[in-house]
């Protein structure tokens, strides 16, 4: 199903791994409604990409709203453990 609303971001990180570790703590559960909402997830060097689709405007806004939370608590994370490599 081709969803009508889109968003693509990339998220560049200091290293390789600490971008493998974003991926990993943020990859997506499966999707509740997969017809309303999906997040796909690629690392690339050391960028996180990110590519939303969604039903609507609003169910955009709140799914990438979910992801800037999480992605916030794995910066909080890496800077507080301080991981280098």
């Amino acid at each position: 199903m081709d969803l009508p609303t889109s968003l693509s971001l990339q998220v560049p990180f200091p290293t390789a791994r600490q971008a493998q570790i974003a991926y990993g703590a943020i990859s997506p559960d499966p999707q509740v409604k997969p017809d309303q909402f999906v997040v796909d997830l690629v690392v690339e060097d050391s960028t996180l990409n990110a590519k939303f689709s969604a039903a609507s405007d609003r169910v955009l806004r709140v799914g990438v709203n979910g992801f800037f939370e999480s992605l916030n608590v794995v910066l909080e994370c890496l800077h507080e453990l301080d991981v280098q490599s």
